[in-house]
């Protein structure tokens, strides 16, 4: 089980790649990384036992620190692989996703080293098929309608539970090592570990900052994980949602104080008794405005409309004959 020193002894950024018979994909997602200008980085794979060929192909990258071996759950791969890291910042890409902004490392660094209200910085992903082609940009929409950004990204997060995309945010390590889910954490969580995190750094109040533009490509390909495992993740996600509109709930009767915290898990601010009323507007606001009835241009309404009515009347005729 060995692996290989990193070049940086302090390196600025740690990128963590969870790993598990996806040899086919691999080099491409290593070259991604390497195309980065930012060069102060360390690049960690905790593979799971694979057995087609990945740890012949991680034997050819010398930078590349890397274990192997078998890993109870996903989870138990980040854990292996936070505990590594040794960067200020990380960033997680899974095996077979990379990166399609080459200078995306340097632009996260350049916020973070400057801003220290800001905890994590994101953008959007692209789907790419197995073959390689570009496929839609995941929430278009926020290139041209951006998100309210830091502590304002809130009243978003609690109308929506949109997801930081796991694929490409970078985050100051103190933060995802502190909160990303364990053992201990909700069942519920361990299942869906990103989502998991993402729900604690927002009830503890850090910021997110949003870059409009397009940083990563996820692939779509067979035997993907949240594929194989769509029996238990999606039950998972949708305690997630459950778990963001408990929350919502409970700020907005007063039950629990929202604090703002800085990158240094200072209180930097939180949402007063008399400031709930606007906040519950722009909740709202969020709720319809982000609604898919509203993302959703005229021509695919109607068309889903008119594919239920044909599937309803030809179920119609099915029975009246």
């Amino acid at each position: 089980m060995p692996y290989e020193a990193c070049q940086h002894e302090h390196p600025k950024i740690s990128v963590i790649t969870p790993s598990l018979n996806h040899a086919r994909y691999l080099k491409a997602t290593i070259c991604s990384i390497e195309a980065q200008t930012f060069r102060n980085y360390e690049h960690i794979v905790v593979d799971g036992g694979s057995s087609d060929g990945t740890i012949e192909i991680l034997k050819q990258y010398p930078h590349i620190r890397w274990i192997s071996e078998v890993d109870n759950n996903i989870l138990e791969a980040y854990q292996k692989a936070l505990n590594l890291a040794r960067g200020d910042y990380i960033i997680q890409c899974c095996v077979s996703d990379g990166f399609l902004d080459s200078n995306w490392f340097q632009k996260c660094v350049d916020l973070l080293d400057t801003d220290i209200n800001i905890s994590l910085v994101w953008a959007l992903p692209q789907f790419l098929s197995e073959d390689g082609a570009l496929l839609d940009v995941i929430h278009r929409e926020l290139l041209t309608d951006p998100p309210p950004q830091l502590h304002e990204f809130i009243s978003m997060w609690l109308a929506t539970g949109i997801a930081l995309p796991e694929a490409n945010y970078c985050v100051r390590a103190n933060i995802i090592k502190s909160y990303f889910p364990n053992i201990h954490s909700s069942q519920h969580f361990q299942i869906q570990c990103h989502l998991g995190f993402v729900y604690e750094f927002m009830v503890r109040g850090y910021a997110p900052y949003f870059l409009p533009m397009v940083a990563n490509f996820t692939r779509i390909h067979e035997n993907q994980r949240n594929k194989r495992l769509l029996s238990i993740e999606k039950p998972a996600a949708r305690l997630y949602l459950a778990s963001v509109s408990n929350y919502k709930n409970r700020v907005l009767t007063g039950l629990t104080t929202h604090y703002f915290l800085n990158g240094r898990s200072e209180i930097v601010g939180k949402i007063r008794t008399s400031e709930l009323f606007v906040f519950r507007l722009k909740i709202l606001r969020h709720t319809l405005l982000r609604s898919k009835l509203c993302r959703t241009d005229f021509y695919t309404l109607m068309i889903k409309a008119l594919n239920i009515i044909s599937s309803s009347l030809s179920s119609l005729t099915a029975v009246l004959k």
